[in-house]
């Protein structure tokens, strides 16, 4: 999500379980999230596109295998 955006702010920092791979994930906050496209929360993958990996490097999000 953006920093900026008030729906989430209380969200960053905390972790969260996803379900599908029952692994825990880190909520994160960007300025290179838009706040306007769809629900503002978005997936970050690192492998997935350019935005995606600078997002991951910032947030120390690969892990040391990657």
């Amino acid at each position: 999500m953006h920093p900026k955006d008030k729906r989430y702010r209380k969200l960053i920092g905390r972790r969260l379980r996803l379900p599908i791979v029952d692994r825990e994930i880190s909520i994160v906050a960007d300025d290179a999230i838009d706040p306007a496209f769809g629900s503002g929360a978005v997936k970050v993958t690192p492998a997935h596109d350019p935005t995606d990996f600078e997002i991951g490097k910032r947030h120390g999000l690969m892990s040391s295998t990657s």
